[in-house]
């Protein structure tokens, strides 16, 4: 079973690392020594172990498995499944499995290429949430991005197909850490309210990231006060929730730049800015460059 994705255009031979479909059992090819999976547990329970995790897992939920890591099942309530395929070289050429176990991009912190190692550091520490629980809303929202990233590598419409699954690919592992890996398991039983409180506004805004978000929007969707909310902001991240917010959409932003060719305006949209001539100005204002400059450099 080849787990990439060719394209279908003639006299274009790309391939990309990445391969995605639905299913409704778990394949045989699950444990596949090539690539690293995220299966995303839409329907059913399954009964699974793993080097790194034993237990019932009850939709909807991630399973999330590297290439060294074997899952052993038993469907206990039949399964509806989208699983992703890929070698972390989709994400970056450098990042092959030998790289990777070396530890050399643990030693690159405050350079570009870490901020792309570390949407697959969850693959690889003894730490790995191997399976996350799923609220409701972002089941939804990273359905949207996984059916997103199938239609480009089966539609493959235009020559900006292989950017635009990679850029999907990599928006759902943006969510996966900045929403799931980042947070305190325990925060979920904690007596700290705020701690609560501030775990589901970030998981809030990371989902959102591309819709258009204001003080109002959050303080009536979670009924808190703007002085409350900030507080909250300032004891957990010394900055605001808008200020966070920019934060993550500028990471994202910077990963898109950086990693596809996807035109300046489309980025800017994928991360909350409509306008592309206000993302230029809101990038260069906080980042010190204008985006093209920033992707050329």
């Amino acid at each position: 079973m080849k787990l990439c994705t060719e394209c279908h255009w003639n006299g274009w031979d790309r391939i990309v690392d990445i391969y995605s479909s639905a299913y409704d059992s778990l394949p045989e090819y699950l444990n596949d020594e090539t690539t690293y999976k995220i299966i995303i547990l839409e329907k059913g329970v399954l009964d699974v172990k793993t080097d790194l995790y034993e237990g019932e897992v009850k939709a909807p939920a991630l399973i999330m498995l590297s290439q060294k890591d074997n899952i052993y099942y038993k469907i206990v309530k039949s399964v509806k499944a989208d699983i992703i395929f890929f070698k972390p070289s989709a994400i970056r050429d450098e990042f092959t499995y030998e790289r990777i176990e070396s530890g050399e991009f643990d030693e690159t912190v405050g350079q570009v290429i870490y901020q792309d190692y570390f949407l697959i550091r969850v693959f690889l520490s003894d730490e790995n949430k191997c399976v996350i629980p799923l609220p409701a809303n972002a089941l939804k929202q990273i359905k949207l991005l996984f059916n997103s990233m199938d239609n480009q590598l089966k539609a493959q419409r235009d020559g900006f197909w292989p950017c635009r699954s990679r850029s999907f690919l990599m928006e759902i592992l943006h969510i996966i850490v900045y929403s799931y890996y980042l947070v305190d398991p325990e925060d979920e039983y904690s007596e700290d309210s705020d701690k609560e409180q501030f775990s589901k506004i970030a998981e809030y805004l990371e989902l959102h990231l591309g819709e258009s978000i204001s003080l109002a929007t959050i303080t009536k969707e979670f009924a808190i006060n703007r002085n409350k909310l900030n507080d909250i902001f300032m004891k957990q991240t010394s900055m605001t929730c808008l200020g966070y917010l920019l934060n993550l959409r500028l990471d994202l932003a910077k990963i898109l730049l950086t990693k596809t060719e996807l035109p300046i305006g489309e980025i800017g949209d994928r991360v909350g800015y409509p306008d592309p001539n206000y993302f230029t100005k809101v990038f260069k204002e906080n980042v010190g460059m204008t985006p093209s400059r920033y992707r050329k450099s």
